[in-house]
C-alpha cells in the first residue's frame, strides 16, 4: 500500500509546511501546527469528478423509527446517557490517569456480555495478561463472550475482527493506537484523527457502539486535536482525586440525550460501583455549626445534589493576600469578594481566603453564589450558619441576588434532608412562609443571619 503523505497546516492562516515546528513562518502564531493528509494536486480540480450519484430525499417524506437502546446494566448509567447505548453510537471517555476509566470499561462489558454478545476490546497499552488480571481482580467471570486484541496497528485489529461479528467496541486508548496509512507516530495528531474516523466508519456501518477511550492533558482537556471531539457523538469525562473514593462521570457532550448529566461512582476493592443517592456521601447530616460552612443545592444536570460549601477567611501577613479554591472558578470567588465588599459591608483586603466544595464536586452553576458568599461571610465574622437552613441563588455585580432554575427541585432535596428553613430571591415564584426566606440583595442576606457581627 502506498504510504500517504502528510503536511503541516497552520490552523490559524491555513499555511502548510513539510516539517513541524513550534511557530508558523506566516502568521508568526505559535502551536498551531497540526498534522494533516496531504491532497494530491488536481484531485480537487472538479467538483464533479470522483463521486457517485447521491440520494435526494425531502424532509416530510422521511419516517423515522424509535431506536431500540440497549440496557448496560449499570442503570445510573444507562440513565445517565439517555436511556442506554444506541447501536452505532461513537462514545469517547477522557479522565486523569488512575482515575478508573479502564476499569470502569472492563466492568461495563462485563454487564454487556451477559445479553449483549460477544464484546470485543482493543488495548493498546496493556497485554491481554494485564486485562485477564484485572477482570480477576474484579470478580468478572470466565469472560468467554469478551475477545481482547493487545495490537496497537488499529487496521489489523479491525481485519481480525470482521469475522468475529462483535456486538460492542471498546478502544483503550485511541493515543497509543495507530494506522499504518499515515507514516506519524501514535498520538500525533494525524494519527488521532484518521483512528477516530477508522472506529466511527468501523461502528456505523456494523451498527455496534464503540466507546474510545482518551488521555488528556494537564489542562484537563483530551489531548489530540479538538475534531475528535465534534466526531464522536457522545463525550464523557471522568472527573474526581485519585486519592478520594468517589469518582464523577459527567456527559459533556450527547447526541442522543441530555449534557452535562452526571453519575457517582465509589471506588471500592471491587471496581467502580454506583452511588443511588449522591448527596449521602456528600454531606454530614450529623454535622454540627461551624462558621463558613453551609450546604447548597447544587444542579448537575437533571439531577439537584446538596453539597457543603466550605470557606476560611484568616488574617494575611503577605503583600498580596492568598486566595486558594479547591472545586470552583477562582475568578468566581474574586468577584464574590468584589460584590461582599462593594455591597455586603465586609472587606477582604487584608485577608487570605481558602474556599473548597467536600467530596470532589465542582461548583459551576450560578445557583451556588449565595452560598458561597454566605460562607465567606460568616467566616469573616466568625459566626455560624443556621445548620437547618439552606440557600440557592445567582448574585450580580449589583449586589441582587436572582432567582436560579429548577427551584422546586432544589427546595424538594433540601427538605427530604431534613433542612426546615430555604432562603431564596424575592423575585422567584415561590411563595414566602413554610420555611422560605426571600432576600433581594446581598446584604440583606448577610444582616439575616450575621446581624451584629
Amino acid at each position: 500500500m502506498a504510504k500517504v503523505k502528510t503536511v503541516y497546516v497552520c490552523q490559524s492562516c491555513g499555511q502548510s509546511f513539510p516539517k513541524w515546528a513550534g511557530q508558523c513562518s506566516s502568521c508568526q502564531e505559535w502551536n498551531t501546527l497540526a498534522e494533516e493528509v496531504e491532497v494530491p494536486k488536481g484531485s480537487r480540480g472538479d467538483i464533479m469528478a470522483g463521486g457517485t450519484l447521491a440520494i435526494v430525499e425531502n424532509l416530510g417524506d422521511i419516517k423515522t423509527e424509535r431506536t431500540q437502546r440497549w440496557m448496560t446494566g449499570i442503570d445510573v448509567f444507562d440513565e445517565m446517557i439517555g436511556g442506554g447505548l444506541v447501536p452505532g453510537g461513537i462514545t469517547l471517555i477522557g479522565g486523569e490517569p488512575g482515575v478508573g476509566k479502564s476499569t470502569f470499561m472492563l466492568q461495563l462489558i462485563s454487564r454487556l456480555g451477559v445479553n449483549i454478545k460477544p464484546v470485543a476490546y482493543i488495548s493498546g497499552e496493556e497485554s491481554a495478561t494485564q486485562i485477564k488480571l484485572r477482570a480477576d481482580r474484579l470478580g468478572i467471570g470466565n469472560g468467554s463472550d469478551i475477545y481482547l486484541l493487545a495490537e496497537q496497528n488499529l487496521n489489523s485489529a479491525l481485519n481480525a475482527l470482521a469475522s468475529y461479528l462483535p456486538r460492542v467496541l471498546i478502544v483503550d486508548s485511541i493515543q497509543t493506537v495507530y494506522t499504518p496509512n499515515l507514516e506519524s507516530s501514535p498520538g500525533s495528531v494525524g494519527q488521532i484523527r484518521e483512528c477516530a474516523s477508522m472506529l466511527t466508519k468501523f461502528g456505523k456501518e456494523r451498527q455496534l457502539p464503540v466507546f474510545i477511550v482518551g488521555h488528556v492533558t494537564k489542562d484537563g482537556n483530551i489531548a489530540g486535536p479538538k475534531i475528535l471531539e465534534h466526531i464522536v457523538d457522545t463525550v464523557l469525562y471522568f472527573e474526581g482525586e485519585t486519592n478520594s473514593n468517589f469518582r464523577i462521570l459527567r456527559v459533556f457532550k450527547n447526541r442522543y440525550g441530555a449534557t452535562g448529566e452526571v453519575s457517582v461512582f465509589q471506588m471500592t476493592d471491587n471496581g467502580l460501583t454506583s452511588v443511588i443517592n449522591p448527596s449521602d456521601i456528600f454531606i454530614n447530616q450529623n454535622r454540627t455549626e461551624s462558621p463558613g460552612v453551609l450546604v447548597a443545592p447544587l444542579l448537575q444536570g437533571s439531577r439537584c445534589i446538596l453539597a457543603e460549601i466550605q470557606a476560611l477567611v484568616t488574617q494575611s501577613y503577605l503583600p498580596m493576600p492568598r486566595r486558594v479554591v479547591s472545586g470552583m472558578d477562582p475568578n468566581k470567588l474574586g468577584l464574590l469578594i468584589a460584590v461582599l465588599e462593594r455591597h455586603g459591608g465586609v472587606k477582604f483586603y487584608n485577608k487570605d481566603v481558602y474556599a473548597n466544595v467536600a467530596g470532589g464536586l465542582r461548583l459551576s452553576e450560578p445557583g451556588g453564589d449565595l452560598p458561597l458568599a454566605l460562607a465567606l461571610a460568616g467566616s469573616l465574622m466568625d459566626k455560624p450558619f443556621p445548620k437547618d437552613t439552606i440557600c440557592a441563588g445567582e448574585v450580580t455585580l449589583s449586589g441582587e441576588i436572582r432567582p436560579v432554575s429548577q427551584l422546586s427541585r432544589r427546595i424538594a432535596e433540601a427538605r427530604r434532608f431534613g433542612f426546615k428553613k430555604i432562603m431564596v430571591s424575592s423575585y422567584s415564584d415561590i411563595e414566602a412562609g413554610k420555611g422560605i426566606i426571600k432576600v433581594k440583595t446581598l446584604k440583606e442576606a448577610v444582616n439575616a443571619f450575621f446581624k451584629g457581627a
